[in-house]
C-alpha cells in the first residue's frame, strides 16, 4: 500500500532520507530510486541480541502449555531458531502453530522447519488480533504469564 501511495504522490523527484536499522532492508530505496527520488539512507539504530537463559525460557513455555508463538520479524525468527540448541527443545519448538507477517516471513519459518504458519497479510495490530481470534486462540487473564 505504501508503495502504491508513492508512485500516485507528488513524492517523486524529491530528496528522501530513509532510516533504517543497521543492515535493513532496500525494497523501498530501491523502488524510489526507480521512479527517479534522490534517496540517502540513514542506518539509525542496531539490534543487539538479548542474552538470557534459552533453555529454562523453553523448559517455562513447555511447562506454561504454550502452543503458539507470535513472530513479527525475520530477525527474532532467525535468532529464536539459533539460539534454542537443545535437540529435544527444537522438537518441541517447531511443532508450536506460528503466527507470522507477510509470505517472506511465512517462507523463512518454512525454511527453518515449521509446519503450522498462520499468515497476517498485515503488520499491525487490528489485523495480526483479526488473525489470530479467526485462527481460534483464545487469551484469558490467567494465561497472560509476562513470558
Amino acid at each position: 500500500m505504501l508503495y502504491k501511495n508513492i508512485l500516485n504522490s507528488s513524492i517523486k523527484k524529491n530528496k528522501i532520507v530513509l532510516l533504517q536499522g543497521e543492515n535493513g532492508r532496500n525494497f523501498i530505496a530501491k523502488e524510489l530510486k526507480y521512479i527517479g527520488c534522490n534517496v540517502n539512507l540513514i542506518e539509525c539504530y542496531k539490534r543487539v541480541l538479548k542474552i538470557l537463559d534459552i533453555y529454562e525460557e523453553v523448559k517455562k513455555w513447555r511447562l506454561y502449555g504454550i502452543n503458539t508463538l507470535i513472530i513479527t520479524n525475520g530477525e527474532t525468527l532467525n535468532q529464536l531458531k539459533k539460539i534454542v540448541s537443545d535437540t529435544n527443545q527444537i522438537q518441541w519448538l517447531l511443532k508450536c502453530k506460528i503466527f507470522v507477517i507477510g509470505k517472506r516471513l511465512s517462507t523463512l519459518a518454512k525454511k527453518l522447519g515449521w509446519h503450522k504458519i498462520i499468515i497476517s497479510n498485515y503488520a499491525n495490530n487490528h489485523f495480526l488480533l483479526q488473525v489470530i481470534k479467526k485462527n481460534r486462540i483464545n487469551f484469558s487473564a490467567k494465561e497472560d504469564l509476562n513470558l
